[in-house]
């Protein structure tokens, strides 16, 4: 039976150490990433605004469960992915937006793509909401 499904195991392997040597880049490698996001900007935001700092923070915590590992705390991009902190909101929907559509927008088209294609509407509103309070250098 292992014989007939040794493919799996071995996707299996494969992702779980993709998955952890991620988690160690992110708490060796950055010392800015080690940070969690700025949770009181997000209060102050609440604060200020209920409706907008709902979707800050939904957006937030999406941001942190898959944007984070490329983009950085911060969203000041990596070697590999671009600065998008302080992008406005209308930009980071309209992109999200053309990922999850399968245009190619870039190069990261490929990188992209399957992580927009599971944004809903919702999802895109509250992260472009997010990524609009960063401070990395997108603008």
């Amino acid at each position: 039976m292992l014989r007939k499904y040794w493919w799996i195991l071995l996707i299996v392997a494969v992702g779980l150490g993709v998955h952890f040597t991620a988690q160690t880049i992110i708490a060796r490698g950055d010392p800015e990433n080690r940070k969690g996001p700025d949770l009181a900007k997000v209060a102050r935001i609440e604060a200020d605004d209920p409706v907008r700092g709902a979707k800050v923070r939904a957006g937030m915590e999406k941001y942190e469960a898959i944007c984070r590992l490329c983009h950085h705390r911060t969203g000041h991009g990596g070697k590999f992915t671009p600065p998008i902190g302080g992008r406005p909101a209308g930009y980071v929907e309209h992109m999200l937006k053309q990922y999850r559509n399968g245009a190619t927008v870039g190069p990261m088209t490929n990188l992209m793509a399957p992580w927009a294609k599971e944004l809903s509407d919702e999802d895109i509103v509250n992260l472009g909401a997010y990524i609009e309070t960063l401070e990395g250098s997108g603008s």
